[in-house]
């Protein structure tokens, strides 16, 4: 998250749009760090616990105890016991959200969205009825400083998954890519991490400037 200048929240998502149920937060994926924002949304914003399925995760089972269940594509039966997992922690914890990435894979973001793969009316099922859905458009922005600005907007929360999912993710991430700095004081975003200047606000090197003048424009 240090990478980042700050993260930025649309759409009232400083707010927990489903305080006691559990939830399922369908997202785009674009850059690597979308995990990591996530994680803070989740965990650091809304004080939940968090499960995100992950397909990789033999090969970094170090991100087991914070929340991610194995979910590989070659492996169905480890795939159903996850999901049955995931349904057996927002029995216990009503508080759990579950994150996932419906396209199934990261993509380039000049792309925009792609189909989903996941069967979100199948999963929905399996799951407890209580559950809350709601799309996050996630969007990586330069706003003029040598750190990236990330955009998180949330979408309207829903009681059952509908065909109209994608449409709802796209919506989300539009307000995601419409954010500007601007954003940040007339009310429209709030600051979700301060994250952190780069070098270009931290130095200041003024101080020299009469010793390299004198050694730039020599008689």
């Amino acid at each position: 998250m240090r990478a980042f200048r700050r993260v930025v929240g649309v759409g009232g998502i400083e707010t927990d749009p489903a305080p006691g149920r559990p939830l399922v937060l369908t997202a785009n994926h674009h850059v690597y760090a979308d995990s990591f924002l996530l994680w803070h949304l989740t965990t650091q914003v809304w004080r939940r616990p968090m499960v995100v399925w992950m397909e990789a995760w033999d090969r970094a089972p170090l991100f087991g105890p914070v929340g991610a269940l194995p979910f590989p594509e070659a492996d169905a039966r480890r795939r159903v016991r996850t999901m049955r997992e995931t349904a057996r922690r927002m029995e216990a914890d009503p508080r759990t959200a579950l994150y996932l990435y419906p396209e199934g894979h990261m993509r380039v973001p000049e792309d925009g969205l792609g189909p989903f793969r996941a069967d979100l009316p199948r999963l929905a099922r399996v799951l407890p009825p209580a559950v809350g859905w709601a799309p996050v458009g996630i969007h990586t922005s330069w706003w003029g400083e040598s750190r990236p600005t990330a955009v998180l907007a949330l979408g309207a929360l829903h009681d059952t998954p509908e065909a109209d999912e994608p449409a709802r993710l796209g919506a989300a991430l539009d307000a995601a890519r419409a954010a500007r700095p601007a954003s940040l004081t007339n009310g429209t975003a709030s600051l979700l991490l301060g994250g952190r200047p780069g070098p270009d606000e931290r130095w200041d090197l003024s101080r020299l400037a009469p010793l390299y003048e004198r050694w730039t424009f020599r008689p």
